[in-house]
């Protein structure tokens, strides 16, 4: 199976936004990028498919991923490219591994969207030393999360001693967390914020 796209057709065709943007995924560009627009989108796109025993988003994976990496003593800016880590997926949602797998032109898309989110924060995409830190975090807090969001299925491995709230989706206001870390973030490495 092949992913097939119209070149011409894709830089016209658009997904609306939370802040009334359009936003072109198969022709992305820094200026479509908006963090309200991250913060809503990731807060509404459920981890693993929604076949999770509760709601947990995208944001609040993210915001956990970058405290784990600052627990374990990473920089600042390592930590500000973890929190953005699944940026992409605001826009075209969590794709589940074994199907984005078969999917050949998928990945493409979603690096193009990475690369256009680091543009809009005026920041270089992730060194391969930085990416592999934030993709350390991101298997270690997987780890911890799917014994609790697939409590029927059978894990192999220890599940890490971490302390996250992964039911917090329902009580606090994620997006504005997410918003409020990437401020906070963004204005200690430097970075521009896309409005």
């Amino acid at each position: 199976m092949e992913l097939h796209v119209d070149d011409t057709a894709a830089q016209n065709e658009a997904i609306s936004t939370h802040t009334g943007r359009s936003f072109r995924p198969l022709d992305p560009a820094p200026e479509q990028i908006a963090l309200e627009d991250l913060a809503h989108g990731l807060s509404n796109v459920c981890r693993g498919a929604g076949q999770t025993a509760f709601f947990y988003s995208v944001a609040l994976h993210s915001i956990h991923v970058t405290e784990e990496l600052k627990r374990a003593g990473e920089s600042e800016q390592v930590q500000f490219y973890g929190l953005l880590h699944d940026a992409a997926e605001a826009y075209v949602t969590d794709v589940p591994s074994p199907l984005k797998r078969h999917l050949p032109g998928y990945r493409e898309i979603e690096d193009d969207i990475q690369d256009a989110v680091w543009a809009a924060f005026d920041v270089s995409p992730p060194t391969d030393e930085q990416y592999r830190a934030v993709k350390r975090a991101d298997r270690a807090l997987g780890q911890y999360e799917l014994p609790e969001l697939f409590p029927q299925q059978t894990w192999e491995g220890e599940r890490p001693d971490l302390d996250y709230d992964l039911r917090a989706d329902a009580r606090f206001d994620v997006p504005a967390r997410f918003e409020a870390m990437a401020h906070d973030l963004a204005a200690r490495v430097d970075a521009s914020v896309p409005n």
